[in-house]
Parts: structure tokens; C-alpha cells; sequence
């Protein structure tokens, strides 16, 4: 079940990224999100474009929901040139008995939100994987004790793992542990402004 937490993630977006809620039903978030798509082009064309915008978003919202999260960032500006992209999803866990306190495994860093641990992980390909297929190459995730539990940022790098896109995950790798280093936490919704730089919920 996804839990909100009494604080909310505070970050800093990279430009084209927002910042959206996750919840049972995402459809209203969706369609808000790729509202301005519409107005682009002429009805009969654009709209099958905007469906399956909406689609492959609505799908990795509902994806998140179920993994526990209640909310994403993610880049939805202009495609990337390159077949590797990422997101990251927020949680909140409880520690199920006893006070939380930082798990042991990965490296201990000091993050704007206070002390977290983090852990990179490098995905094993899959046997068989065919050139040009999409799979998941690398994992990050930071976890934080925040009062009877824990808020956990988890993210993702997929592509293509063709040896030359590895400087791209190299990238994304240096772009989300500098955007999650300097998260903060406020109350939860206290500000809905994901237009600017500095998004919460």
C-alpha cells in the first residue's frame, strides 16, 4: 500500500523533468500533465500522439503506485537522443517493529536532507539480449530516517547495453546522486509549483 509521508521531497529539476503525485488513480495527473500536447497540431493527428504519451505514462505511474511509491520524477521534456533514460520514484516504509535507524548496507552519505545511505548497483544483462533492447542497466536508492520510518528515493537507468552508451549511464549515474544529494523535506503539500526549478508536491 503506498504510504504518504508527513515530509515531502524538495529537489531541484533538471530542465524538461517534473515532479508528479502517484495515487490509485493517476488518469486526472496524466491528462493535466500532457494537456498543453494537445493544442500543438491539428485534433486528427495530434491526439492519437497525446494518447500515447498519456498511455506510457499512465502505465509507469500505476507501476509506481503498486511498487509502493507516491510520487516520481522523471524527464518528460524533449526525447532523448540516446536509447537511456531514467526516473526516480519516492517511498515511504515503515521498519516494521523497534525505531528506525540506517540500514548498514551501501555508502553513508550527508545529503541537504541529513544523514542517508545510498547504494549504486550495475544491473547484469540478460543472456539473449537483443541490440537495441531496453533493459535495466543500473539502480540507485537513498534512504533516509525520518521519524517512525524511513523515505526511500529509488532510481532506475534503462537503455540500450551497447558498451557505447555507457558513458551515458555514467551521466544519469552523476545527475541523480547531485539532484538527490541535495534534496530537503518540507510538510507535505505545502507547495504545488512544479513549474519552476525547485519542485515539491
Amino acid at each position: 500500500m503506498t504510504v504518504i509521508p508527513t515530509l515531502s521531497p524538495r529537489l531541484i529539476l533538471p530542465p524538461g523533468w517534473q515532479y508528479l503525485p502517484v495515487a490509485a488513480d493517476n488518469a486526472p495527473t496524466v491528462h493535466r500533465t500532457f494537456a498543453s500536447v494537445r493544442t500543438l497540431g491539428p485534433r486528427d493527428s495530434i491526439t492519437p500522439f497525446a494518447r500515447e504519451l498519456e498511455r506510457a505514462l499512465q502505465a509507469q505511474l500505476d507501476e509506481a503506485f503498486r511498487a509502493g511509491a507516491f510520487a516520481v520524477a522523471l524527464p518528460l521534456g524533449r526525447p532523448w537522443e540516446v536509447p537511456v533514460s531514467t526516473s526516480i520514484a519516492f517511498s515511504a516504509v515503515s521498519p516494521g517493529t523497534g525505531a528506525p535507524s540506517l540500514p548498514n548496507v551501501g555508502e553513508h552519505v550527508d545529503t541537504d536532507a541529513g544523514a542517508a545511505r545510498r547504494r549504486i548497483v550495475d544491473a547484469v544483462v540478460p543472456n539473449g539480449a537483443a541490440p537495441g533492447e531496453l533493459v535495466l542497466l543500473r539502480t540507485l536508492d537513498y534512504t533516509w530516517v525520518h521519524g517512525e520510518g524511513y523515505l526511500v528515493a529509488f532510481a532506475s537507468i534503462t537503455g540500450d547495453a551497447d558498451p557505447d552508451y555507457a558513458p551515458v549511464t555514467d551521466a544519469l549515474t552523476l545527475l541523480l546522486t547531485t539532484m538527490l544529494d541535495a534534496v530537503t523535506f518540507d510538510p507535505a503539500g505545502t507547495h504545488t509549483d512544479t513549474d519552476r526549478p525547485e519542485a515539491r508536491p
